[in-house]
């Protein structure tokens, strides 16, 4: 490609040579767990999914360095990832944006995608939920990127190390900021290091992307920021068919 690889331009994460090196060495998403942004968010989805009654079986699409999948198959789980990438170890290896639901051939009691879904285009939104609603018996989870500002308060009572008292108020407003800006030849170059669309940004409204979820057969069950406000999460549930 002609344009300056060796450069990040706009809102790129990385120049393109970067990204080369972290492909070749796969290193890609290595040790997020780590990293105070990540980690909080790591946990809470775990919580979550342990806190569902009835749910043993889960796919995850794009499960990264997957830290949840094999913390979570540790207690138990049958845990099944799927990504297109054989760096990753996925226990499916397929393309998601092309994926026939029905070439899976079982269907889990849980499905997830986190930070996943605005990696592609914004009209493909209604169509990826749909598949991860027809692969799943009952939940679909999932986080989505929220460009916001504000502050969250958390009261901490403890007595002991097992009993504890925890609330927490958060007060977040989207930011209303323009899209993301990538040069094009980046953006067909590393599909998957851009946020074509995020909460909170102009055109991007939360009540929107709500009402589209809704619109797929599926009833938001909860919905909540992580400790790391950029992380938004939504439990769903499919709507029983008449």
């Amino acid at each position: 490609m002609s344009y300056d690889r060796s450069i990040k331009m706009f809102d790129e994460p990385h120049a393109p040579v970067a990204l080369d090196q972290m492909a070749s060495g796969k290193t890609i998403n290595k040790g997020k767990f780590l990293s105070p942004a990540h980690a909080d968010s790591y946990l809470l989805q775990m919580q979550t999914i342990k806190s569902l009654s009835g749910v043993k079986t889960i796919l995850e699409v794009g499960h990264g360095e997957g830290y949840a999948a094999r913390n979570l198959r540790d207690v138990g789980y049958r845990y099944d990832t799927l990504d297109f990438e054989d760096a990753h170890q996925p226990t499916i290896k397929a393309d998601f944006r092309s994926l026939d639901p029905d070439t899976i051939g079982q269907r889990y009691d849980l499905t997830c995608a986190f930070q996943v879904l605005e990696h592609f285009p914004y009209e493909d939104f209604t169509r990826h939920l749909g598949t991860l609603s027809a692969l799943s018996k009952n939940y679909v989870f999932i986080s989505l990127p929220f460009s916001c500002k504000g502050f969250s308060l958390k009261l901490n009572l403890q007595s002991g190390q097992q009993k504890r008292y925890i609330r927490q108020f958060d007060f977040y407003v989207p930011s209303n900021l323009p899209n993301r800006r990538y040069r094009e030849e980046y953006m067909q170059e590393f599909p998957w290091a851009v946020h074509f669309w995020e909460i909170g940004r102009k055109g991007f409204s939360l009540r929107k992307v709500l009402r589209d979820i809704e619109s797929c057969g599926l009833n938001v069950e909860k919905r909540f920021h992580s400790p790391n406000s950029f992380h938004y999460f939504i439990l769903c549930k499919r709507r029983p068919v008449d």
